[in-house]
């Protein structure tokens, strides 16, 4: 049971948050926390994991008891015993980059036994029906399968109540059938949950009563017979979201098309893969959208739709087939140059120091583009905002100014990819309206699950599956609505994600590879460049061994290159390069076999074999969560900045080149800060501080390429020392 009476208000600001909240959770019950942003709710949340006062400071008054506990006189990992948390967002709270140790994670930090730690991992796969998505790299995993394993993490704990903080966010709707599954199943287990969601529609005979907040209050208690006999017009009131998906009616008007010669964007025959000898992501895709229209790109997580999005506005180039505007088939740099994707991640997007900075951008600052933008944030509750940072506002508030940007942009292609992620039910209105606003002068696609949004925008709907263009749905009536409904219901599935890659097994006990390392880092900090080469040769046999073939290669060439450069210039630019980069050298290849793949969880398990203090591993894991991601992220950096037209030449990018590294890096340390606030507090709730003595989930074991390696090491020494 959980039982609170609370009153806070966050450091450095005026207004309480909450205001004399207070209810009880009875054992076994389902309640929802619902409202619109900013009503307090997940602060509520973070009052009963314990995260407030003591991970986000402000100041608390009143109580929290959890079974009759009053949790101020417990940690927050002596909380995460008593009740375990799922945040947000996923991607900001893995610590490690595979799915079965991200279940064990918390249960290491407890001092499970290493054998019961399995039984639980291997039970929380099967007990709901998820065995695919066992030993996967969670970065090829979908957000919506991302979500459902880490609340197979928080159910592994054990503990009899689960909080949920709108898990169905960033998930489509195969996920959150998925989900309702898995919630559903809790709630017959007899668990307790506490979950905050926009979304309502899922949640019918899970819920017992819906809470709804407002303005840090707890306005009005309802039983879920109660909030479902409200109509949608009471339900508006409420700023809550629908609670039947059934009673959706189609609102859309016919495309509109007030220019004299309509723009058509037409795709033909696209295929598309990321890799080299890999299962194509998108394959034979036709598509044509003309101004005026706004069509849905829908489909499961990982079906194509936003590597399609980003054919048609040229930030990824097709492996085969035309895309043509206006009847001529043009490049992807006539396609940025016509086009806008406003990306999910709507962080990466922003690169000013406030929202009416970041709305001039790329304009000449013209009176009358001051008094659009003064127009457009009035109309949408921004106005006040004005002069924030954009990384400061909530994640609505992000939306709607991604929103404004393509307004505002002078493009006529715009694709949004998931627009409503986290929307309550008054900025989905807000977002209608924009959306609206934008078709009179240009062609949308939107890449959605949304059917609320669908219903309200779209006039017609291209189905994605496994890559294929499956259907196309044109939204004429409730009837055609209907239909596409049942469509989703009935061939939407977590089986679609194509984010599916072969995982080649470590031949090295990660163990070895440290000693590797250690060896390396000495001969780095040598002046013998005997023991240097002797100890780089045997990391360029180490990436062969582990089949990294063209990082062992490109080591090969430069070693031989710079033997042979210093071998004709002995002296000079040669000799300080020979004797530099082979130390650099052999510290990357070292960290590429530890880290890279899914190295990093055993590489942690071998530093708890040497008896590597807690507080540290923690700081290593920390380090080898973000090291898999920083790649991608600035590839997204770089593809934000082509798509908003920024720096389009090799000769601008070097003109201004300080402002260029300021936009790719500033909104990527930005991120950076936020993910790593939310990845503590997630450590904190599973038991980073709970001083126990903690098992590894995974095993370890010497082989014959171990002492293959270690021979090797052993002889390199040896021969840098007597030579």
């Amino acid at each position: 049971m959980i039982d609170f009476k609370l009153n806070f208000c966050y450091e450095g600001e005026n207004q309480s948050t909450l205001q004399d909240v207070k209810g009880t959770v009875l054992p076994g019950k389902c309640i929802v926390l619902c409202g619109d942003s900013g009503c307090g709710k997940t602060t509520l949340l973070r009052c009963m994991n314990h995260l407030i006062p003591t991970f986000y400071e402000g100041s608390r008054k009143g109580y929290c008891r959890m079974n009759g506990q009053d949790i101020n006189a417990l940690s927050i990992g002596e909380t995460g015993k008593l009740a375990a948390s799922v945040f947000q967002d996923p991607r900001s709270h893995f610590f490690t980059v595979n799915s079965s140790t991200e279940v064990a994670f918390g249960l290491e930090n407890h001092g499970v036994t290493q054998e019961e730690m399995k039984r639980r991992v291997e039970k929380a796969f099967a007990v709901f029906h998820l065995e695919k998505l066992k030993d996967r790299n969670v970065y090829e995993l979908s957000s919506g399968e991302r979500q459902l394993v880490s609340i197979l993490a928080a159910w592994a704990m054990d503990t009899e109540i689960l909080l949920l903080d709108e898990p169905t966010a960033n998930l489509d709707f195969a996920a959150i059938n998925q989900l309702r599954k898995v919630l559903l199943s809790l709630k017959q287990q007899g668990k307790t949950l506490v979950i905050s969601e926009h979304r309502l529609h899922y949640l019918t005979d899970i819920v017992d009563e819906y809470w709804v907040m407002a303005q840090g209050e707890i306005r009005e208690k309802r039983t879920a017979q109660e909030l479902l006999a409200l109509s949608d017009e009471q339900l508006s009131r409420l700023s809550l979201r629908t609670t039947n998906l059934d009673h959706l009616t189609l609102q859309v008007k016919q495309p509109i098309s007030p220019c004299s010669e309509t723009a058509v964007l037409s795709i033909r025959d696209v295929g598309f893969s990321y890799r080299r000898n890999e299962s194509e992501i998108l394959r034979h895709c036709f598509m044509e959208v003309h101004t005026g229209e706004v069509v849905g790109l829908i489909g499961s997580n990982g079906s194509g739709k936003t590597t399609l999005g980003k054919i048609a506005s040229g930030l990824l180039h097709a492996g085969c087939g035309e895309i043509h505007y206006n009847g001529k088939p043009v490049n992807t740099r006539v396609l940025r140059k016509n086009s806008l994707f406003i990306m999910q991640e709507a962080e990466f997007q922003f690169f000013t120091n406030s929202v009416i900075n970041e709305l001039k951008y790329g304009h000449k600052d013209t009176p009358e583009l001051c008094a659009e933008i003064e127009r457009l944030l009035k109309r949408f509750g921004m106005w006040e905002y004005r002069n924030r940072h954009p990384f400061s506002l909530s994640g609505g508030q992000m939306q709607k100014l991604t929103l404004m940007l393509a307004c505002l942009s002078s493009k006529t292609i715009i694709i949004l990819d998931e627009p409503t992620a986290g929307l309550d039910a008054k900025s989905l209105k807000s977002c209608v309206a924009l959306i609206q606003e934008m078709q009179k002068k240009k062609m949308i696609l939107i890449i959605t699950h949304d059917l609320e949004l669908i219903s309200q925008v779209c006039n017609r709907c291209i189905c994605l599956s496994k890559g294929s263009i499956e259907q196309e749905f044109l939204l004429r009536d409730n009837a055609s609505l209907n239909a596409l409904m049942c469509h989703m219901n009935e061939h939407f599935l977590l089986s679609d994600n194509q984010r599916m890659f072969s995982q080649i097994p470590a031949r090295c006990d990660p163990r070895t590879k440290l000693l590797l390392l250690f060896a390396a880092m000495v001969a780095a900090s040598s002046t013998n460049l005997t023991f240097v080469f002797a100890i780089a040769a045997v990391t360029i046999l180490l990436s062969f061994i582990e089949r990294f073939y063209r990082s062992a290669f490109v080591q090969s060439g430069i070693l031989i290159l710079l033997v042979v450069l210093n071998g004709v210039f002995p002296s000079g630019i040669f000799s300080f390069f020979a004797s530099f980069f082979p130390r650099f050298l052999v510290t990357w290849a070292g960290l590429e076999t530890l880290i890279a793949r899914n190295e990093a969880v055993k590489t942690l398990a071998a530093l708890r074999k040497f008896y590597i203090p807690e507080k540290l591993i923690m700081v290593f894991s920390v380090i080898f969560r973000f090291f898999p991601v920083i790649s991608n992220d600035m590839k997204l950096m770089s593809q934000s900045i082509q798509t908003r037209g920024a720096f389009s030449s090799i000769w601008e990018k070097i003109r201004c080149f300080p402002e260029y590294i300021e936009i790719l890096i500033v909104p990527l340390s930005l991120r950076v800060i936020r993910i790593a606030e939310t990845l503590s507090a997630s450590a904190e709730t599973r038991g980073i501080d709970l001083k126990c003595k903690r098992n590894s989930f995974v095993s370890l074991r010497f082989g014959i390429w171990d002492i293959v390696v270690l021979v090797l090491v052993v002889s390199a020494v040896i021969t840098g020392l007597t030579i």
